[in-house]
């Protein structure tokens, strides 16, 4: 899959008239953490992969007939799945490496992935629901692009599948030991 920025959906879903959700407060300062602009960056290979996630659904949403349809309908539910993944979930995880080896950390960037990881925690449900909405969409765009001979957009539809689940088992529980193991480390500090 090509890299290209995740601009391209978000371009691409204001054409196709999806709704974004405003930001609150606390999103735009995690929206700045994830976008480099505050202490703490989600780590290159995370962002990489959702750029390509993003670029192959573009792609998929210009085909035409069922395949095309299907992909719209899909982006437009994981659309704001990832815009939050990328604000409380994936950030954290760019201290997994020096809380590891235990580097110094800034406390402002520590600060930001505890409010982060607090957020994740209180909104796991929903990301989880999400999942399950997410994981139907996908299946329309797998079936559809099976039925249209589509393998490139069949293989993306399992790609992200195993991407959820990747999420679900590693991902998402990873960002919350961050948040855990700050809290210790703290509480241990007093």
């Amino acid at each position: 899959m090509l890299n290209r920025p995740f601009v391209i959906l978000t371009g691409a879903l204001l054409t196709l008239n999806v709704a974004l959700p405003p930001q609150s407060t606390a999103q735009s300062k995690a929206t700045e953490a994830s976008t480099g602009k505050g202490a703490i960056e989600i780590p290159k290979s995370l962002r990489v992969e959702h750029e390509a996630i993003h670029s192959a659904l573009v792609e998929a949403t210009r085909a035409p007939g069922q395949v095309g349809a299907a992909a719209r309908e899909l982006a437009a539910v994981l659309h704001p799945h990832f815009v939050r993944e990328e604000e409380i979930a994936l950030p954290p995880l760019g201290l997994l490496a020096p809380l590891s080896t235990g580097a110094s950390v800034p406390d402002s960037a520590l600060s930001e992935a505890l409010a982060m990881t607090d957020a994740l925690r209180s909104e796991m449900p929903r990301m989880l629901e999400e999942h399950k909405q997410i994981e139907a969409a996908v299946e329309r765009l797998r079936l559809a692009a099976r039925a249209e001979q589509a393998g490139m957009h069949e293989q993306l539809a399992e790609e992200l599948a195993l991407h959820a689940k990747t999420e679900e088992e590693v991902l998402y529980p990873a960002a919350l030991l961050v948040g855990d193991i700050i809290r210790a480390r703290q509480q241990s500090k007093h």
